[in-house]
């Protein structure tokens, strides 16, 4: 019976969609840059979250943080991928301009997702200062988006690497997205 299911599962279009890229999965370093970013820009949208006051959300503040946390970052490590690369001659040596600008623009792609993790969340706090959503329910929300991103960051290897889904994988994702709450929790603890 599960094997059926699971064979069912697996013939759907939003199954193949979900595990599969239009593309064909990506090198590993590759796949490892855009999973980094990935998991970095999450931890830090997830932080501004839930450090934000009801006084900070139903003044914008929260909202624009967010936005900020995930735009800067996302620009700082662009930057800093950039500048390292241009200080290690090594690293893009016998590459030809074509190749160094490709190099450039597949970083600025594996980086979006450090953009990507703010947008819901500050959507859904825009909501609160729009006075359209409660406070307490747009920060639950908002945060319960990123810790959601947070536990399919397994499937999203997944999918980077061109590997099927698995109830390992899916349970590996529970068990980040505890650790990520608890980095979390610390950051803020020791930031207050």
């Amino acid at each position: 019976m599960i094997a059926t299911l699971r064979s069912r599962i697996v013939r759907t279009a939003a199954y193949r969609r979900l595990s599969t890229r239009a593309s064909g999965p990506l090198t590993p370093t590759r796949a490892a840059a855009r999973l980094s970013a990935y998991v970095y820009g999450n931890i830090l949208v997830l932080t501004a979250v839930v450090a934000a006051s009801p006084a900070s959300i139903d003044d914008g503040d929260a909202f624009l943080l967010v936005l900020a946390t995930a735009s800067t970052t996302f620009v700082a490590h662009v930057f800093a991928e950039i500048v390292a690369r241009s200080n290690i001659p090594e690293s893009v040596h016998g590459s030809t301009d074509t190749q160094k600008k490709q190099t450039v623009i597949d970083e600025i792609r594996d980086a979006v997702p450090i953009a990507s993790s703010g947008t819901v969340p500050a959507a859904i706090l825009a909501l609160a200062w729009l006075w359209i959503l409660p406070t307490f329910w747009a920060q639950l929300i908002a945060g319960g988006v990123v810790v959601f991103r947070i536990a399919t960051l397994q499937i999203v290897a997944q999918r980077l690497r061109g590997e099927p889904l698995t109830f390992k994988v899916f349970v590996a994702g529970l068990v980040t997205a505890a650790l990520a709450a608890v980095i979390v929790l610390l950051k803020v603890y020791t930031s207050h």
